[in-house]
């Protein structure tokens, strides 16, 4: 698989749930971990909307906001934004935190025990209660699922597009 094409063109940051007020003001379910990521001048692209959506300001809680765009100035042109997903590029993201990984960079990852069996590819990252679990599909289609810890993770090598797990007993 060449290097770079597990990354996605467009990450998703948030929904547009409806528009609030008369003055072009939306509430926006947050769907990014990112604090900074509904900061005053940040760009979001939308799906079917030619320009880039640029934010002027945001007030409310991490759950969801109250958004207004620049150039979304009446409620008929919030109301095209109902329902809509506000994206960013990979790029805007940055670098996750330390010890950490973006979701999209784990997915089409290679799985291997450390004795150098191959389990298959990461399909999918699921949030859970505890902890994320990756689904790792092999070349017979069958699913397994890993936990995202590091007693069972042992290495994950990006640029080498592989990961190295130490199953814990009764995991596969």
């Amino acid at each position: 698989m060449p290097s770079g094409s597990r990354k996605p063109s467009r990450v998703i940051a948030g929904r547009v749930i409806k528009p609030y007020g008369i003055l072009g003001w939306v509430r926006v379910e947050v769907l990014s971990a990112n604090p900074e990521r509904f900061r005053p001048g940040n760009a979001f692209l939308v799906e079917g909307w030619e320009e880039t959506l640029v934010l002027e300001a945001a007030r409310g809680g991490p759950g969801s906001l109250l958004v207004k765009f620049r150039g979304v100035d009446d409620r008929s042109r919030a109301s095209e934004l109902a329902g809509e997903y506000l994206m960013i590029t990979p790029e805007q993201m940055g670098e996750p935190p330390p010890g950490s990984y973006w979701e999209h960079d784990l997915l089409r990852l290679r799985v291997f025990d450390v004795g150098g069996r191959c389990l298959g590819e990461v399909m999918e990252v699921m949030e859970t209660g505890a902890n994320d679990v990756l689904v790792v599909r092999d070349e017979a289609g069958e699913e397994r699922l890993i936990p995202l810890i590091e007693e069972v993770v042992v290495e994950i090598d990006l640029p080498g597009e592989r990961m190295v797990i130490r199953p814990l007993p009764g995991l596969l």
